[in-house]
């Protein structure tokens, strides 16, 4: 568990500290291409949540709605880990050591600024597909693991279906 946490702390951190050098040497909406046609490097920020969803509300109801919400997933994600540690699968861990900092990361952003700071853009030549941040790719990474956990349970549920089966059925007589 003492692993997870450093990674937890670790992974936020470079979450901020790449922020913060965007925030500090990128202009606003300045774009640097880093491979063509399908990553550059642009400054933008997020008031919203994924897809600048919920952007639209006012300053006086979107940041205490999204600051709480943030901070009930973040405090009970913590909760879960440590709670269970012992009963759940390493994908599950996996999964929870890397959406943690990601909601974390995008938590001081709303708290300290009213905003994400969004930088990764992602492009297929002429079609944008989104700006996200470390955070965001963190969380996608975590949604992988959290997925790879539910389909090793319901492979190991099946197994355990299909073995209890086999057991219970009434000998054959030759």
């Amino acid at each position: 568990m003492k692993f997870a946490f450093v990674a937890i702390v670790f992974l936020t951190l470079v979450d901020q500290g790449s922020k913060i050098l965007v925030r500090q040497y990128v202009e606003m909406y300045e774009v640097t291409v880093l491979m063509p046609n399908f990553l550059e490097l642009t400054h933008v920020e997020n008031k919203g949540v994924s897809f600048s969803f919920l952007s639209d509300l006012p300053k006086m109801i979107r940041l205490p709605l999204l600051l709480s919400v943030s901070v009930i997933a973040v405090a009970g994600m913590l909760y879960y880990l440590i709670r269970y540690w012992h009963s759940i699968d390493s994908y599950l861990k996996t999964a929870l050591t890397w959406i943690i900092p990601g909601a974390l990361g995008n938590l001081i952003d709303r708290a300290l600024f009213g905003a994400v700071t969004d930088f990764l853009h992602f492009r297929w030549y002429e079609i944008s597909f989104f700006v996200n941040n470390l955070a965001d790719c963190f969380i996608s990474i975590g949604v992988v693991f959290f997925i790879l956990s539910t389909l090793s349970a319901k492979s190991q549920e099946q197994e355990k279906t299909e073995h209890s089966s086999e057991t219970s059925s009434p000998p054959h007589n030759n």
